[in-house]
């Protein structure tokens, strides 16, 4: 999005846009301030950088690079968008060592050889509660350890990266193989279901606009015994 109205990638209300793939990457404007919340692979950051010339924005407009979470599929893409927007990246405390290369992230070894990402220095270290914008930041650690959503409290908008995904019409969490911690991935749904939420914006999937506080209730309710229950023997 820009002051003057272009649309970057696939319009979902006034001020935010989808830049679709594998992964979602938002558009986030308020005011005069717009900020791009997760950067997928390294392989799709040019195609960012594509989709903001073709809409005929600079992507200097970018003000803060806002990563949910450390996984390489959100945050390939930080490194060379930091270069290109001269923004800033935040992402919360627990995930920075993952992000900034001071530790290696656990993955396969299948995903180590083909999935590559270059560091990315984190400016700010994000926590509860801190504000950014209008946007509030909501520790929902579980799929990883620092996991966030971006909460606009004022528009009840919920940026919720793989905290809680959309599939098929139905909001679930990501595969449980990918969960730091399945369980406290689970305990984290119960906090996003106290929130009033009209609109849900899903690292995967396409935005949910309509029974959000519904669909959530239903994942809550089922989560335990279908992600938590015990393999077969």
């Amino acid at each position: 999005m820009s002051a003057g109205g272009a649309v970057v990638g696939e319009p979902v209300l006034e001020g935010v846009s989808r830049i679709p793939g594998f992964v979602n990457c938002y558009v986030y404007r308020a005011g005069d301030e717009t900020f791009l919340i997760d950067t997928g692979f390294w392989r799709r950051a040019r195609s960012i950088v594509r989709a903001f010339r073709e809409a005929r924005v600079p992507i200097t407009q970018v003000r803060r690079l806002l990563l949910t979470h450390h996984h390489i599929d959100h945050r390939g893409g930080a490194a060379y968008l930091q270069e290109q927007a001269h923004a800033p990246v935040s992402c919360h405390a627990d995930d920075a060592p993952f992000v900034d290369g001071r530790e290696k992230a656990p993955m396969s070894l299948w995903m180590r050889l083909f999935l590559h990402a270059r560091p990315a220095p984190v400016a700010t270290v994000l926590k509860e509660g801190d504000s950014v914008g209008p946007l509030t930041v909501l520790h929902t650690p579980g799929h990883t350890p620092g996991e966030v959503v971006f909460y606009d409290a004022a528009r009840r908008l919920l940026f919720s990266g793989d905290a809680v995904v959309e599939h098929e019409g139905h909001l679930a969490l990501p595969a449980p193989q990918y969960a730091a911690n399945l369980a406290q991935a689970v305990q984290s749904l119960d906090r996003l279901r106290t929130l009033p939420i009209e609109v849900l914006l899903p690292g995967h999937g396409v935005p949910v606009t309509k029974r959000v506080p519904d669909l959530l209730s239903e994942l809550v309710d089922h989560a335990p015994s279908e992600y938590l229950r015990p393999p077969p023997e």
